[in-house]
């Protein structure tokens, strides 16, 4: 039974409009700039509305952090989608579609025990994920268009409403959210800014404190969660005419990212300091016209997200408890299911932050900073049989690669030590369901 992730859906509907050229044969997959497009989509949203709130956690070297963050990211990317061309050059089997081409990646080159830990990450990742879109427009609508509902009230409604969306298979032809999110974010990436820079004159004197321990690696995870998004990578690159072009496709959709998210992030913070928000978009004017449009560009771009990204996990948990690939009503249970307990998760961490710093500093450190350089070095190291291709790892690559696993190790655990610190220490005394029945 074929079960399709949305990227590879949103991916099909978009290789149904490539124009032929007359004469020749149908041309298949995605060219390297729409992939790059569609890497951009899948990681620019709600991430870059935490940054300038993550430059105020770690500091000024935060703005470095950024840069170093991005390239490393980047380059962890590109190693990721080598490994899969390794795949394709060893095992023939790889070189059609695959429905989960990073636990495949995992199982070649960790073993069977890899393949459930990538699982696990990427589940994790998008649950958390889930839950940080449906905490943001819920801040969105009690902050930015309706104060008289609160958060938690926002939380249930807005789970209400996206329930029945979430029972729909595969949702076909749904390209133009990948469109929309992109759009909208840099829509709103240039509203923020501006409107930053004009209220210069309401922060004379901003603060700025050197970070704590607790602080600064709480400020890593958001930086991470920012530039996520690696275990969907194989699976855009699946769809790609040419897959050896995958690294070039990173290159451009990181630096794409960093020209989006650098100049908010440093002018939220130069000009708010230690004041500013978690969400950079309830920091500015919200009576503006003009940001009260941002944000909602920034609801219509999150619920798509949130439905999009949604998609993966009920299918996978389909495929794990065998339930039939169709409408019906194990469909419905078990994907009410889980919506319910995202639900339950944020009316009980409602801060949107904290998840957000956990999910960063754990799961998608894992699956970003963790297991695709040592995948691909294991992939390059493993014993080779003789109709394989050469492959080997220069040493200045080698090294590369272990301090971008070795800073995402320590980072990793600082990160989601202090967001559990946070969560426990902070949240549970201030959980809506104290607010229901305190």
């Amino acid at each position: 039974m074929e079960q399709k992730s949305s990227i590879s859906t949103i991916s099909d509907s978009i290789q149904r409009m490539v124009v032929e050229d007359p004469g020749s044969a149908p041309r298949t997959g995605l060219g390297m700039p729409m992939t790059a497009f569609f890497l951009i989509a899948q990681m620019a949203g709600a991430g870059f509305l935490s940054l300038p709130k993550a430059l105020a956690n770690t500091g000024w070297i935060g703005i470095a952090l950024m840069i170093i963050f991005c390239f490393m990211v980047g380059f962890s990317g590109t190693r990721l989608g080598l490994a899969w061309v390794i795949l394709e050059e060893r095992w023939p089997e790889y070189r059609g579609a695959s429905r989960m081409p990073y636990m495949d990646i995992a199982e070649r080159s960790l073993g069977k025990h890899g393949r459930r830990l990538a699982l696990c990450c990427v589940l994790i990742t998008i649950i958390g994920g889930t839950i940080v879109f449906l905490l943001l427009m819920a801040g969105f609508f009690n902050m930015g268009l309706v104060p008289s509902l609160s958060i938690c009230e926002w939380v249930l409604i807005l789970g209400a409403v996206a329930l029945p969306f979430t029972w729909l298979g595969t949702p076909k032809d749904f390209w133009q959210a990948s469109i929309i999110a992109v759009v909208a974010t840099a829509i709103a990436c240039i509203v923020i800014f501006v409107e930053i820079l004009l209220e210069i004159d309401d922060y004379p004197d901003a603060y700025y404190q050197n970070p704590s321990i607790v602080s600064f690696s709480l400020g890593f995870g958001a930086i991470l969660f920012a530039f996520g998004g690696a275990s969907v990578f194989p699976t855009i690159q699946n769809d790609m005419r040419d897959r050896t072009l995958f690294p070039k496709s990173v290159v451009i959709a990181f630096i794409s990212l960093l020209s989006l998210y650098l100049p908010v992030a440093v002018a939220g913070y130069v000009v708010q300091g230690v004041d500013v928000q978690d969400n950079i978009l309830l920091s500015v004017d919200i009576d503006n016209p003009v940001i009260k449009a941002a944000i909602v560009m920034e609801i219509l771009n999150l619920f798509g997200t949130y439905l999009i990204t949604f998609n993966p996990i009920g299918q996978t948990f389909e495929g794990l408890l065998k339930i039939e690939d169709k409408f019906g009503l194990p469909r419905i249970l078990l994907r009410s299911g889980i919506v319910i307990f995202e639900v339950i998760v944020g009316l009980a961490v409602p801060d949107f932050g904290m998840i957000l710093n956990l999910i960063g500093g754990s799961t998608v450190t894992l699956c970003t900073f963790v297991l695709p350089p040592l995948m691909y070095m294991k992939l390059v190291d493993m014993e080779k049989e003789p109709s394989w291709p050469e492959r080997s790892i220069p040493l200045w690559e080698r090294i590369v690669l272990w301090e971008i696993i070795i800073v995402g190790v320590i980072g990793g655990i600082a990160s989601t030590a202090s967001a559990v610190m946070g969560i426990v220490t902070q949240s549970f005394g201030n959980t809506c369901f104290n607010h229901f029945y305190g």
